[in-house]
């Protein structure tokens, strides 16, 4: 499989990609409403801890300090460590704070898991739509599939949030430790370093799980069932699938990157989140073209042109 072939499907179903992008960014901004109204009221007065002690201020310097083009290991570890004696500061000041930041932070994570239930719904839907124009050519409304979809979404999300995800919070923290550890002494190329790290980390987690949902919308299988004949069928590709999610991956990085290298506005935070959807959109994409390819299916790239099951 070309990779070529992944991208003229998706913009053929640009409008589809559009549509699914734009309402993960309204569904998002509500949580982020929500979820700010409450972390507000929590056990932990963050807004009060994170003005009067100087933590914004001090993010915003580590930030500048990244971005500025005139790095300098030294100072920027000064910054790290006067960053962390803020935090101290806050802790030393509020009665019982650990154990008060310790139940905020598990309140979070549950907020989290229920955003990434949430947030997740179109991912069987998107699949199946994407299935039906490589299949028939076919373009099939997406509330329609939605709304079909929905058991099977609200199934498929439960498995989700106790594997993928769980993955995901462990890759996060992992790499988080790791650079607090030890990268942090290498500068910007340990931060350079522990992006790559994330990004090839979450690359083979994505890949773990690439054809999961491809084997649940085309072979009509339940949730666990798909996810067993997933990796069954991934078991002779998992090296071709995980080097093109990781290019991907790597490139949607970068273009972030630069993107907020240049200027951190909510305007370029929003087009960096626009960018992550459609990362994600992609990567479904072209995990149903490898589907097919190891399946040695035939799949349409378009209304008039088709991909015989040998290429």
């Amino acid at each position: 499989m070309k990779i070529k072939n992944a991208f003229q499907i998706f913009f053929k179903n640009y409008s589809l990609v559009l549509k699914v992008a734009l309402t993960q960014l309204i569904v998002l901004a509500l949580f982020v409403g929500l979820g700010s109204l409450i972390v507000n009221d929590m056990v932990v007065d963050v807004e009060t801890g994170l003005t009067q002690f100087g933590i914004i201020d001090r993010l915003n310097a580590v930030f500048a300090e990244i971005t500025s083009g005139q790095f300098e290991a030294e100072r920027f570890n000064g910054l790290l460590a006067e960053l962390r004696q803020s935090f101290y500061d806050w802790g030393a000041e509020v009665d019982f704070f650990y154990q008060k930041l310790a139940l905020s932070g598990f309140a979070v994570f549950l907020f989290a898991m229920l955003v990434t239930y949430c947030m997740n719904f179109y991912a069987v839907p998107f699949s199946q739509n994407v299935n039906d124009f490589m299949s028939s050519s076919a373009k099939i409304p997406f509330l329609w599939r939605f709304c079909k979809s929905f058991g099977t979404s609200a199934k498929t999300q439960l498995i989700y949030i106790v594997f993928p995800f769980l993955l995901d919070v462990f890759i996060l923290f992992g790499v988080i430790g790791l650079y607090s550890s030890a990268l942090s002494l290498m500068g910007l190329w340990g931060l350079a370093a522990a992006a790559v790290i994330m990004a090839v980390m979450f690359s083979l987690r994505k890949t773990l799980f690439a054809f999961w949902l491809p084997a649940m919308v085309i072979n009509q299988m339940p949730p666990l069932a798909s996810m067993r004949e997933g990796f069954k069928t991934l078991a002779d590709g998992f090296g071709r699938v995980f080097w093109r999610i990781l290019v991907v991956t790597l490139f949607t990085y970068g273009l972030i990157t630069v993107i907020l290298f240049g200027v951190v506005n909510l305007a370029t935070v929003i087009i960096a989140l626009f960018l992550m959807l459609h990362n994600e959109l992609f990567i479904y994409t072209v995990s149903m073209v490898e589907y097919y390819r190891q399946s040695n299916f035939g799949y349409y790239i378009d209304k008039m042109k088709s991909v015989e099951a040998a290429e």
